[in-house]
């Protein structure tokens, strides 16, 4: 990863004709936007500081606090340079990165006729212990973004890598604890699921999963506590009517890709939760066998929404863990 960090540049200039120019170099290749038909931006970038290759820098918090911050206006400036150049982009600036909030697009869903889930964005315990009990004490916990620890690790012994995952709250988690540095974090009620579902949109085309997370205790409350082995993954064939809201949510929000999670409750209720711009989908194109590389490598070769559909879908495999 240092070499290929070392190895990009980005250079914009101006002609004798007064036109703006930009290039990108890889390696000993460089590009001009307009050779650029389309462009895929996966997630913001970040480095993680139990990177074998940064725990000197990481270990000194002003300059690891910089060197992430140069990183990611690099990035983000470059992104947003390729929008201006008229490169088609899946999902455009800054929304790629800025409806990874979930804050915002859960108040335009609700606007859009959605069904979601009544929320709470807080640090104070003290709003937190009235809304569990406005739902009857039964409220669910989960981060704004992924929190993972690693401990240990030995030549003989790999390291343990911890999740921070949606989880029912008790009342005695909303104590307030001496020495506490208040955050903020995600209340909502715990909903009764029927079954899951990750739908992905690309362009204007809607590819939906039902992870049936109720047949394993490990995944009842998040199915991202993957088991694999029991949980069914399965096609399924949203309702029009929600799929229209869904569609529209994504024109209100400026993305022309997301993964939407949703929950079918057991009185056959939509409900839904959010969309993630950069939402992973690997698992359930093998586990159901939907479309979606296909379909999305169509869209980028077309550089529009309006690209040719693609029924055929890559054969199924075993697929050990998901992201």
């Amino acid at each position: 990863m240092q070499s290929v960090e070392r190895s990009v540049a980005v250079y914009v200039s101006q002609s004798n004709e007064g036109r703006g120019s930009l290039q990108l170099q890889i390696g000993e290749r460089r590009f001009d936007a307009s050779e650029i038909k389309s462009a895929l931006l996966w997630r913001g970038w970040q480095r993680f500081s139990h990177d074998s290759a940064l725990h000197g820098l990481a270990s000194k918090a002003k300059e690891w606090a910089f060197y992430k911050r140069e990183w990611k206006s690099f990035c983000s400036g470059f992104g947003l340079a390729l929008k201006a150049s008229d490169v088609f982009c899946v999902n455009p600036p800054p929304f790629n990165t800025a409806y990874e909030e979930k804050c915002a697009q859960l108040l335009v869903a609700a606007q859009l006729g959605l069904e979601i889930p009544s929320t709470l964005y807080t640090a104070d315990m003290r709003f937190a212990r009235d809304f569990h009990g406005q739902q009857a004490g039964s409220i669910i916990y989960k981060p704004f973004t992924p929190f993972v620890t690693t401990s240990g690790g030995t030549a003989e012994r790999p390291a343990r890598v911890g999740t921070l995952y949606t989880s029912r709250v008790k009342e005695e988690d909303l104590n307030e604890t001496e020495g506490r540095v208040p955050t903020p974090g995600i209340f909502q009620p715990y909903i009764d699921k029927q079954v899951e579902l990750r739908i992905v949109i690309v362009g204007r085309r809607i590819f939906a999963c039902a992870i049936h997370s109720q047949d394993s205790r490990r995944t009842r409350t998040d199915w991202r506590r993957y088991d694999l082995e029991h949980v069914r993954h399965e096609p399924y064939e949203l309702p029009a009517e929600v799929g229209n809201k869904l569609l529209r949510l994504m024109d209100r929000l400026g993305l022309v890709f997301g993964s939407v999670d949703m929950i079918v409750t057991a009185d056959g209720q939509f409900v839904f939760l959010e969309v993630n711009p950069n939402g992973q989908f690997d698992w359930i194109a093998q586990l159901a066998g939907l479309p979606i590389y296909e379909n999305l490598a169509s869209m980028l070769r077309a550089g529009s929404i309006d690209y040719p559909l693609v029924s055929s879908s890559i054969p199924r495999r075993e697929v050990a863990r998901a992201g």
